[in-house]
């Protein structure tokens, strides 16, 4: 179990860093088409695809379990503060439970939707450039897969504290 959980995390951070690259080549990517364009009067017509299709979608779904993991989420705590710890214990599994199920389903739907536009072969037309962008319909289904194993762990990490201990070593190891 220790192993999956050092994967996990493992992969999680990796998928977490991938995204923070993302948001640099982006940045980068959109500051070079500005310098071409305004000095040198030459656009690189792909970038507005390049920056909807990968960057942001890389930086939207790759890091979701990282943050899951480390338990970066947005969560509202209305009544956490009434609950005993047996309760909180309760309500914190619940919702890793029912987020699993969620980020499953994502993944379950967006895993066909990867496919059929792998089959396809999902292109798009710049001018008179047609470049594929199939491949970036794999991050979400990526990212809501693991999302999902993350919160599984998780909540079988807060049942049973021998596997929680572990996690938590795992997710803020360097």
């Amino acid at each position: 179990m220790q192993r999956l959980v050092k994967l996990a995390a493992l992969l999680a951070k990796t998928l977490g860093y991938i995204g923070a690259l993302a948001v640099v080549a982006m940045m980068l990517h959109i500051s070079l088409d500005v310098i071409l364009r305004n000095a040198f009067r030459y656009s690189m017509n792909t970038v507005p695809e390049i920056v909807a299709r990968y960057y942001m979608t890389a930086l939207a779904f790759l890091p979701l379990a990282w943050l899951e993991m480390r338990r970066d989420m947005i969560s509202v705590e209305l009544l956490d503060f009434a609950l005993s710890a047996r309760a909180r214990r309760i309500s914190d599994v619940s919702v890793m439970l029912l987020a699993s199920v969620v980020y499953g389903l994502l993944a379950w739907t967006n895993w066909g939707k990867a496919m059929r536009e792998t089959r396809v072969g999902t292109l798009v037309e710049i001018a008179d450039y047609k470049m594929a962008v199939w491949h970036s319909f794999y991050f979400a289904p990526i990212g809501f897969t693991l999302a999902a194993v993350a919160c599984l762990l998780l909540a079988f990490g807060r049942l049973f504290p021998v596997i929680g201990t572990p996690i938590e070593e795992a997710i803020h190891e360097r």
